[in-house]
């Protein structure tokens, strides 16, 4: 039997374990907490059915609770009381971890992982330890060589009939040779990505990286970084062609905004360098780096893009009439930030650089409309396209007119996403008005088409700018609840 003082402790500890002679632990083992740890692993809980011998297929099956853990510490013990708080099962039961961890130091990391019963170690989607089954305490150990960068991990678990249990995983690598319980604590990345290092050498802010470029293309990152800085620090900032930058905002929520960061440039604008040799061609080389920065001057995303264009024949000269337009997805949570861009023009040793303020609101109640973006043409997406881009649409891209200057004779198309209310039962309508002085002199009503599966309404509206008109405000309203978004711009004769 257990002593009182063993099962107090549970009570008070909600997921801690006594050992057989009831004397409490310092440390207490745990398979987690149902406190959230952002940072940590997540544990979905499942039931399984008596007599089962092997993890099960998760997908099938629903969860019935969740912990989280920044390690998996479980050494062979008797556990007969299951997770306080989240279900009493103390056999028959599964856990699912799964996680994210920081490599700033490249090697082979070993990895040991401890059972009773059965258990699998994936590491970037790739099984690489394989302990199921139902069995007494067993260890199995893999070898893997990590770049830096961000890893997926995944454990999972599960415990057949009562009493006795474990699961522990250990690494051993990287700065620290020894072994050592694997904790996400020790491999997570400095939050402000500006320290983010692989190997002692600074490295560009990528939030997506999990592999180290080689040693050229790395100095050449570093090198290519500090030439934007000192192009963002100059003062007064260069301004050697046109440049704009804008963000829009789409999906809102309480925690934040799904949007866009979008910079364009004439193509009159950019120089370019003719080659003789074989069939003539022009070159045109743009390098874009674009910083964003919270209210408190931290680093919050940052990306670069490197672009090289070579056209022939009269490829150059109608390539030249339009703008050349690059467009970032990023989330925003809830704030105010700043856009800094610094463009490169490689073959006229020329640079711009551009500044905004963006602000990401919380969501208002009711239905939502996104910003207006005035589009300058739609072409494919790719295969390659992010699925979080909000200027994707049904497989093509949204490719904005950031220029704010429009000829009389032209009748672009704007484009946004309505957000209706589902639980409002009215029909969503929309209200387009042209603006003078700010003033509608104009206005077209109608109402808005079904939702998609997600619940929004993409639309596109074709616009007849007049000499004069200066913008247009569109309203998407849905009962007593409404959303409006302007979009300025100058009509020009031609």
């Amino acid at each position: 039997m257990r002593s009182a003082n063993c099962r107090a402790a549970w009570l008070l500890l909600a997921l801690g374990w006594c050992n057989q002679s009831g004397s409490q632990q310092n440390a207490p083992a745990t398979f987690g907490t149902t406190v959230v740890i952002p940072s940590g692993l997540r544990g979905l809980i499942y039931y399984m059915r008596p007599g089962e011998g092997w993890l099960p297929d998760f997908s099938r099956i629903k969860p019935v609770g969740v912990i989280y853990a920044t390690s998996l510490d479980v050494p062979p013990q008797d556990w007969s009381f299951g997770f306080p708080g989240v279900t009493s099962r103390f056999e028959w039961f599964a856990i699912d971890y799964t996680g994210r961890f920081w490599i700033d130091t490249p090697g082979n990391y070993q990895f040991s992982l401890s059972s009773d019963d059965g258990s699998k170690l994936y590491i970037d989607d790739h099984l690489a330890i394989n302990l199921d089954g139902m069995h007494e305490t067993q260890t199995e150990f893999a070898q893997l060589y990590l770049d830096c960068g961000i890893h997926r991990i995944r454990v999972s678990y599960f415990q057949g009939p009562r009493y006795q249990l474990a699961l522990i995983l250990s690494v051993a690598g990287g700065k620290k040779k020894k072994w050592r319980i694997f904790s996400t604590e020790e491999f997570k990345p400095p939050p402000n990505p500006e320290d983010w290092m692989c190997g002692g050498v600074r490295v560009a802010y990528d939030p997506n990286r999990r592999a180290l470029p080689d040693a050229a293309t790395l100095r050449k990152t570093i090198a290519f970084e500090a030439e934007a800085m000192g192009v963002l620090n100059a003062d007064p900032r260069p301004r050697d062609f046109p440049l704009w930058s804008t963000a829009y905002s789409f999906w809102r929520s309480a925690a934040g905004s799904q949007s866009s960061v979008v910079v364009a440039m004439p193509g009159t604008g950019l120089s370019a360098t003719r080659n003789t040799r074989g069939v003539p061609s022009d070159r045109v080389h743009v390098e874009l780096f674009v910083l964003v920065k919270g209210d408190d001057g931290r680093v919050v995303d940052k990306f670069t893009i490197d672009a090289p264009y070579e056209f022939t024949g009269e490829q150059y000269a109608a390539a030249r009439m339009h703008d050349l337009v690059f467009s970032h997805p990023l989330h925003l949570p809830l704030g105010r930030y700043t856009v800094q861009t610094a463009v490169m023009d490689r073959e006229g040793h020329r640079t711009s650089a551009a500044e905004i303020a963006v602000e990401s609101p919380p969501a208002p109640g009711g239905i939502g409309l996104s910003s207006l973006v005035l589009v300058d043409h739609v072409e494919p997406a790719g295969a390659d396209a992010d699925a979080a881009d909000p200027l994707i649409f049904e497989g093509k891209r949204v490719v904005p007119h950031l220029n704010p200057a429009l000829n009389a004779d032209e009748k672009p198309f704007i484009y946004f996403v309505a957000y209706p209310d589902s639980a409002n039962p009215s029909q969503p309508m929309v209200r387009v008005e042209y603006l003078r002085a700010g003033e509608p002199i104009a206005a077209q009503t109608g109402e808005l088409p079904a939702p998609d599966p997600s619940g929004a309404i993409p639309m596109f509206v074709q616009i007849t700018p007049r000499p004069g008109n200066d913008g247009l405000k569109v309203t998407v309203l849905q009962g007593k609840d409404s959303a409006t978004e302007s979009l300025h711009y100058q009509a020009r004769e031609q």
